[in-house]
């Protein structure tokens, strides 16, 4: 066989796998979403789904927004720790149950406010265990 042949053999298979369609087959009860045309009789629904690429301008807004958010996060955090670093010191304690009240109020709030707590949250409860506890 001649190599252009091959070739375009080649080119008309992988041609339409960029564009593809999506059948919505309700047999028995049971939905199903497929490529291949449903078994028996018409599909409910056909759509085509064509992947959608990640452009070079969405890649750059998306980079644009993270370094914002950078900023913006280290703006909070200089701003809350008064313009400039401060290291964690704990003495030892003069008032333990003012300490420990203050430890057992950080970790209720923590419980409350789950996995998902914010940055402000955590914050001030650190910043109020340390105020007791220094």
């Amino acid at each position: 066989m001649d190599v252009r042949a091959i070739l375009l053999l080649g080119v008309m298979v992988v041609g339409p796998v960029s564009a593809q369609q999506v059948h919505k087959c309700v047999e028995g009860g049971k939905t199903s979403y497929q490529s291949a045309p449903c078994a028996k009789g018409a599909p409910q629904k056909t759509w085509d789904a064509t992947p959608q690429h990640e452009t070079y301008e969405n890649q750059l807004r998306l980079e644009r927004i993270r370094q914002d958010m950078r900023q913006r996060q280290q703006q909070s955090y200089r701003a809350a720790s008064g313009g400039g670093a401060r290291g964690a010191v704990v003495s030892q304690h003069r008032e333990r149950d003012r300490c420990q009240a203050a430890k057992d109020h950080r970790d209720a709030m923590y419980r409350a406010a789950g996995l998902k707590r914010s940055f402000e949250l955590s914050r001030q409860m650190d910043d109020q265990v340390y105020e007791a506890c220094k």
